[in-house]
């Protein structure tokens, strides 16, 4: 494996962060079917800590040249209204050739794994599949299951169904090694100006400042993880990653890690705690008639 080349972008401006991000690295894709895959968390704003930003999204867009097809897609529990309270009705106005997609509502098609963690073949949205270029936006954030919520982790929106995604969501740790064999990132960016710690589903807004920018997945959520302060190698997700993908060297350039580096708390609520116990009875009734 080579060198991964990480920057980090210091800043309390997502989208000027993101440019200044993607100019340093000589961002530009030309003439490609792009899909970009933000975290639209049932459509709040970014300061909430639980949606990407959607300056970010636009910075990538403008520098998208003469590329034939722009999908901008997510499933979350509200992905119309998402699109319409965050702006993204406008950007599809604005930027050529930008549609966007509902994955809710998408055509389903299964996929085998051609390495299994967790299950020999998932459903994807089959609209996915007509891209050759994707574009993962996370957003920085604690998960309860997951440890973190990154980019690997972001994958899990191309599953389409609420019923699906309860199928492999106790199981999240394993599964989404599955699902990045098949759903491969070619540029991925954390939005960690505003993360969110301790609960994945409750708004606990966490400025940290920073925008995260790379080819490689596994560097990029390993800058973004040191600034959580979190260890992903005490993470089973990323442990298993490194030995199928292997370690990235880091070049990184930019902002310094000390100059954002901060400790996001681990935990969640009751509350969410009762969810999940629910999601794993569920699941496992869903996962005994259905396929999987």
């Amino acid at each position: 494996m080579g060198i991964s080349n990480v920057y980090l972008a210091r800043t309390d401006d997502a989208y000027r962060g993101t440019c200044e991000a993607l100019d340093a690295l000589g961002f530009s894709v030309s003439g490609r079917r792009v899909y970009i895959k933000p975290n639209l968390t049932g459509g709040r704003p970014s300061s909430d800590g639980l949606t990407t930003d959607t300056g970010i999204v636009r910075a990538v867009l403008e520098r998208l040249h003469d590329c034939p097809r722009i999908t901008i897609g997510e499933s979350c529990s509200d992905t119309v209204k998402a699109f319409d309270r965050l702006g993204y009705r406008e950007l599809a106005e604005e930027f050529p050739n930008v549609i966007l997609e509902d994955i809710r509502e998408a055509e389903v098609v299964w996929k085998p794994i051609p390495r299994p963690y967790h299950t020999r073949e998932m459903p994807f949205s089959a609209g996915v599949f007509n891209h050759d270029y994707i574009i993962n936006i996370a957003k920085m954030k604690a998960h309860s299951l997951a440890g973190v919520t990154l980019c690997l982790k972001n994958i899990f929106g191309f599953i389409p169904t609420r019923r699906q995604k309860l199928m492999y969501h106790p199981f999240i740790r394993k599964a989404i090694l599955d699902m990045n064999q098949v759903v491969k990132s070619n540029f991925c960016i954390v939005d960690g100006v505003w993360g969110n710690e301790f609960d994945e589903v409750q708004s606990f807004p966490k400025y940290t400042g920073a925008v995260i920018a790379g080819e490689d997945i596994l560097a990029v959520d390993m800058i973004a993880a040191e600034i959580m302060g979190v260890n992903l190698n005490s993470i089973d997700t990323y442990r298993m990653a490194f030995e199928l993908w292997g370690d990235p060297e880091i070049n990184l350039s930019g902002a310094s890690l000390d100059e954002v580096k901060t400790v996001y708390r681990q935990g969640c609520r009751f509350t969410t705690r009762l969810r999940y116990i629910k999601e794993t009875a569920a699941s496992l009734v869903y996962r005994a008639f259905n396929r999987h």
